[in-house]
């Protein structure tokens, strides 16, 4: 696997760039914003190679940083979210502010990217979210409280592959206390509770 590439931007457009390696042009799919400034420049160029939807022809996507890399391979793990989306995230909200923004479960922030829907913004954070405070160290609660929210992550995302709508789910779960609830327990209040509305 190819970790990165070493070249000359010789061109920058709005999603892509060509970059010259050793007089072989490569396009690569990136926030041509973040390139900009190195048009004309050697750069080395994060990659990851992926075949596109119909495995007809091989996309080279790139970032400036492993790290952006990183959460764009994290990203297409979220069901839902194939490489093109993952690459509009990245390319629609800041590196920083995104992983802040998954951290603090912030829905509406990520719906306004376009091409993401309620559902799979809540699937982002659902499935994203502890593991990007651990791993980039974002405040997060402790002891009881972490428990009780793990839990009610866990119902989320089993009632979101069911069907329900996160608002639905969301009224549900803040209008009971599962905390004490086993997990198949406090799935078949949610379901209850759900059946109702």
């Amino acid at each position: 696997m190819i970790d990165s590439i070493v070249g000359t931007i010789q061109e920058v457009f709005n999603n892509y760039v060509i970059l010259n390696y050793n007089n072989i042009y490569i396009k690569i799919l990136c926030n041509g914003t973040k390139f900009s400034e190195f048009l004309g420049k050697e750069k080395r160029v994060y990659v990851s190679l992926k075949f596109n939807e119909n495995l007809s022809e091989l996309e080279c996507y790139g970032f400036l940083t492993r790290e952006e890399r990183e959460l764009f391979l994290k990203l297409q793990k979220v069901t839902g979210v194939g490489s093109k989306l993952a690459l509009q995230i990245l390319s629609s909200i800041d590196f920083q502010e995104l992983i802040v923004e998954i951290a603090k479960g912030n829905v509406a922030r990520l719906e306004k990217v376009k091409g993401i829907g309620k559902k799979t913004a809540s699937r982002i954070i659902l499935e994203l979210k502890e593991t990007l405070k651990k791993e980039f160290k974002v405040a997060s609660t402790s002891g009881k409280e972490e428990k009780t929210y793990e839990k009610l992550e866990e119902i989320s995302l089993a009632l979101l592959s069911l069907g329900y709508e996160i608002d639905e789910i969301n009224q549900v779960l803040s209008s009971e206390d599962f905390s004490e609830l086993s997990l198949e327990d406090g799935i078949k209040l949610a379901l209850k509770k759900l059946s109702k509305i």
